[in-house]
């Protein structure tokens, strides 16, 4: 499973919206109602000509931020994001988009188009001062996160040196204090996560909603009874299963580290979230990856599928460099074929995982249809390409996986089928318990910014992971998790897009005619096939709910990922 404290991010409506300013040119008045019904395709193609252009502007000033971390990029992101801004926050456009709405429109891709630019612009009607607060200090929070470092025995330690004392130290000491490098920078943001928390809450109640939390399910066409509903579903067929493999984990984590089961703390599990499973199952895969080139493998597996990577791998930014930011995203920069991914790679399982789960993001950019409207190119929903992209870096943890891609012998891929069987199940179910603090405390966090967060946060811990509150421990750990400010309001698309990937499994093994247990992807053209036409094709013309039923035959449930993770 990916370590998903790295950021996993891609250009849709709820991680960068569309950049547009003032048009300054000829056309008609985009603020001006259209005078017919027959006006909704001009003024959509008018507002593609303004967006265009300045998306890409937009994109390429986040990309550059990102991979340099100077004041300077950071500057000009923000100036884009504010002219961003600017736009999407036109009363009078905004209206505009409303009427054509409210208008019996026939061509469904012309609809679909109008409901796209409803959803960027809803969160945006509100004082033009607030969202540049807004914007300013989400800037400045991710900025400290980039380049923030922890200190180990008195010396700074980038994020993959705090991973590395984690994954490899068996010294409880030294583990506690790698684990406590990392939460550090939760002390120096958590005031300007609570602030910012505040200021969003702001926007959402401005605009007519309880709080940030409702406002954002609905800019993501998610019912949040529905979602609530279906986590709750979730959690009921999770914790049992979940906690059996854990306490299995534990035991195998106590004797790796020397000491009781009692004793075990959240820095032994190698994680500093817990949300990927600690080294205690011995497949033998990492090794073996260490000793790969991370870049080639990737390649292999997506030329296997058939889905070329060449252009995207030659454009993207992949090795660790000073002042670059930590995480990994992929980013569609104009929608023209300009896709990118950022990652810090190392050699290792982990980002082998995290490669090939980018580079999914990636394709799925890639191979929307470039024939559909600018607006609905790339994927419908985070839901939707978050599990595409989880569906794909899933297998890499499978020695079958490996053996196909003619790194292992069958023998050896023999020797670790049990042990990979056990990792395979447990990693899912562990990031599933995850996916539910994260989900509980932003909806908590928006309901009460004023509420005692490092207790909420805690007690979601402790109840949903089932790990031990540090004695005495008294810090704002959840501050150190950088969605809560890049992405909020957007771990439930992970777990999510892990169902809808969980239903698509099952279509692609039925397409194949084999068991959905047997299907590793490797040298299966037809899987990339399937991919093209039943999930690339249609970009963003169905919601992702849609699309789910178009793809699976079923609305999305947890029944699949039951059927697939649990006894």
């Amino acid at each position: 499973m990916q370590n998903r404290s790295r950021l996993l991010a891609v250009t849709c409506s709820l991680a960068l919206p569309l950049l547009a300013a003032s048009c300054g040119s000829s056309t008609p008045d985009p603020d001006k109602p259209p005078a017919t019904k027959l006006d909704a395709a001009a003024f959509v193609k008018q507002q593609t000509e303004l967006l265009k252009p300045l998306r890409t502007s937009a994109n390429l000033g986040w990309w550059n931020a990102s991979i340099t971390g100077t004041k300077e990029a950071f500057a000009a992101s923000r100036k884009a994001t504010n002219a961003m801004n600017a736009y999407l926050a036109n009363p009078k456009r905004f209206a505009t988009v409303k009427a054509l709405r409210a208008t019996k429109v026939s061509d469904p891709l012309l609809r679909r188009q109008l409901d796209v630019l409803y959803m960027q612009m809803l969160g945006k009607q509100v004082d033009p001062k607030l969202l540049k607060q807004v914007t300013a200090l989400e800037s400045e929070v991710e900025q400290m996160f980039n380049t923030y470092r922890g200190m180990i025995n008195g010396k700074p330690a980038t994020q993959s040196e705090v991973e590395k004392v984690l994954s490899k130290s068996t010294n409880s000491k030294e583990l506690q204090a790698a684990w406590e490098a990392q939460k550090g920078v939760g002390a120096k943001v958590a005031s300007k996560v609570v602030e910012l928390a505040k200021l969003r809450n702001k926007v959402a109640k401005a605009l007519g909603f309880r709080d940030f939390y409702a406002l954002r399910l609905a800019e993501g066409e998610v019912d949040e009874t529905e979602l609530m509903n279906l986590f709750d579903e979730l959690d009921r067929l999770t914790r049992k299963p979940f906690m059996a493999a854990k306490a299995d984990v534990d035991q195998r984590l106590a004797k790796r580290l020397g000491i009781k089961v009692e004793a075990l703390m959240p820095w032994h599990y190698q994680n500093p979230f817990f949300q990927s499973p600690p080294d205690v199952f011995k497949t033998g895969l990492e090794p073996l990856f260490a000793k790969q080139d991370t870049v080639k493998v990737s390649k292999q597996f997506f030329d296997g599928v058939g889905l070329e990577v060449d252009a995207i791998i030659k454009r993207s930014d992949l090795f660790e460099k000073k002042g670059k930011s930590p995480h990994a995203f992929a980013t569609n920069i104009d929608g023209e074929g300009d896709v990118r991914v950022l990652c810090n790679i190392v050699p290792n399982l982990q980002w082998v995982k995290t490669t090939v789960h980018e580079l999914g993001h990636a394709v799925y950019e890639q191979y929307s249809d470039p024939k559909l409207p600018y607006l609905l190119r790339g994927a419908t929903h985070a839901i939707t390409t978050e599990g595409l992209a989880m569906m794909l870096d899933r297998p890499v943890g499978d020695p079958r996986w490996a053996q196909a891609l003619g790194l292992l012998d069958a023998a050896a891929a023999g020797k670790s089928a049990a042990e990979a069987k056990a990792y395979l199940a447990f990693a899912p179910l562990q990031f599933s318990r995850w996916t539910q603090v994260m989900l509980r405390f932003e909806k908590g966090l928006y309901s009460n910014p004023d509420q005692d967060l490092n207790a909420l946060w805690w007690n979601l811990v402790e109840k949903y992971q089932g790990l031990k509150r540090p004695p005495g421990r008294n810090a704002p750990d959840y501050a150190s998790k950088i969605h809560i400010v890049v992405a909020p309001v957007y771990y439930h698309s992970y777990m999510l897009g892990d169902l809808f990937a969980a239903q698509v499994h099952e279509a692609i093994a039925k397409s194949l005619g084999k068991p959905a247990a047997d299907v590793v992807y490797v040298g299966e053209p037809k899987v990339g096939t399937f991919l093209k036409e039943k999930l690339f094709a249609p970009g963003a013309r169905y919601s992702w709910s849609e699309l789910t039923k178009r793809i699976t035959g079923k609305a999305l449930s947890a029944e699949a990922f039951a059927r697939r993770f649990t006894p």
